[in-house]
């Protein structure tokens, strides 16, 4: 399975240290054996995709609905409202659109990974407007965007409900069946996005750990949108013409191809920007945390802990912010959600070490701890 071939790539980059080596105890068959089995059962559902189209991408497909982008400062617009969690609310919108447009999208998904885990602990997270309505920050804490209030969990009816059909209408020329099986699709979606939607949790008085344990749930029926969107996609791309399918190829490298400096360069450049961009974001939870809580030295114990393993779940998302950008739909379909399980995995090997810390706090070093976005 290939989320499970992500998390293996991710422990071999873990055990390559980057700031200091990792530790035996994070493995996945030891204390979180039991958390991930049904997580990897949960896999068993996607079956392998085959990846026969290496056609370069068209015009049309490169023309084709830019990703989600920034208004004010901590607002995102988006097309489908906050589906997904508060520090990632494009979420779904992103997996979608990767599906069919891996140029537009895939840079913004693929950005993502420790940062969701770190803004989601420290309580950093976006405020949304949507197309049909602006969301406000209703009884959110500041104008920074931290907090999801109760306001903007009321998102169920928000965004457009005629996003991608619209756009796919524009570029393909349908038959009465295949637009009867793009109809079926955006229904899927539809039903998914409002399913995602009406898992919004109100963080503004959840626990950095509690507000951790959201974002599991939430990644989790992000995930089960993806797979539910997967046979409706499969019914709507399969019965499309080589001509049309070719709308959303990628080109794939050669299985050999001849060495090139440009290319190995280009890759390792790759690596380095995820691996800054994960590790990074670890860093700075935990020097944000070290400097609001001033940990005594019992504590200091349990936050290196902490560090240390947030720093080898960091290592290990680098995994999937470099692999090959798949080259159909269903395969990018199936990419989306193998990132969405590689980042609560990450997220719950992690719960593990802040419910320790956070169990050894003083109430004083809570609340600081608590306000930490802020």
């Amino acid at each position: 399975m290939r989320a499970l071939a992500v998390i293996v790539t991710g422990l071999l980059l873990a055990a390559v240290p980057l700031d200091r080596p990792a530790q035996a105890q994070l493995s996945p068959q030891g204390i979180l054996g039991g958390m991930t089995r049904p997580f990897r059962q949960m896999l068993g559902n996607l079956g392998h995709v085959p990846r026969s189209h290496r056609h370069r991408p068209s015009n049309a497909a490169r023309a084709a609905s830019p990703p989600p982008d920034r208004g004010a400062p901590g607002v995102v617009k988006t097309r489908l409202g906050r589906a997904g969690p508060a520090a990632w609310p494009t979420a779904y919108e992103e997996a979608v659109g990767f599906a069919f447009w891996p140029d537009d999208y895939g840079p913004q998904l693929r950005s993502h990974g420790f940062d969701v885990i770190a803004d989601t602990i420290a309580g950093r997270f976006d405020r949304v407007r949507a197309p049909t309505r602006v969301a406000t920050t209703g009884t959110a804490r500041d104008d920074s965007g931290t907090g999801v209030s109760a306001e903007q969990c009321d998102d169920v009816a928000s965004g457009n409900d005629r996003w991608p059909v619209t756009r796919l209408e524009q570029m393909l020329q349908l038959s009465d069946a295949q637009h009867a099986a793009l109809e079926k699709l955006q229904t899927a979606m539809n039903d998914a996005a409002r399913t995602i939607k009406a898992d919004c949790h109100q963080l503004e008085d959840l626990s950095p750990p509690d507000r951790l344990r959201a974002l599991v749930q939430t990644l989790w029926v992000v995930r089960d949108g993806a797979i539910a969107l997967r046979q409706p996609l499969k019914g709507f791309y399969d019965p499309l013409t080589s001509a049309q399918q070719s709308n959303f190829a990628v080109e794939q490298p050669q299985d050999n191809p001849a060495p090139d400096s440009r290319m190995r360069g280009g890759a390792n450049r790759q690596y380095q920007a995820c691996a800054s961009q994960n590790v990074g974001s670890a860093e700075r939870l935990i020097k944000e945390i070290e400097m609001k809580i001033r940990p005594d030295k019992a504590q200091a114990a349990s936050l290196e802990n902490l560090h240390k393993v947030s720093s080898d779940m960091a290592k290990l998302l680098i995994a999937s912010c470099v692999q090959p950008v798949p080259a159909d739909p269903l395969a990018r379909l199936d990419s989306a959600g193998d990132q969405f399980t590689a980042i609560n995995y990450a997220a719950a090997n992690v719960q593990i070490a802040l419910d320790d810390f956070y169990g050894r706090l003083s109430q004083t070093q809570r609340a600081r701890l608590e306000a930490t976005g802020r």
